[in-house]
């Protein structure tokens, strides 16, 4: 697992499934973000499709649909 300098998980995996983790680590210092795979997504643009099925709620529907 490789943390970034904010606290928040970069990658989850084992390093040495990294290509390059000298880069990584420049990158994660300079403020950027890590690629591929094991890394968390990025953010979901406006223009990306929905998925089939999709439903926004909160939390109150969630607590509703388990109880």
């Amino acid at each position: 697992m490789i943390i970034d300098t904010k606290g928040v998980i970069a990658f989850k995996g084992h390093p040495a499934n990294r290509p390059d983790l000298v880069a990584d680590f420049d990158n994660l210092l300079a403020g950027k973000t890590l690629e591929g795979e094991g890394c968390k997504p990025s953010p979901a643009k406006a223009d990306d499709e929905v998925p089939e099925g999709f439903k926004e709620t909160n939390d109150e529907e969630l607590q509703a649909i388990h109880a």
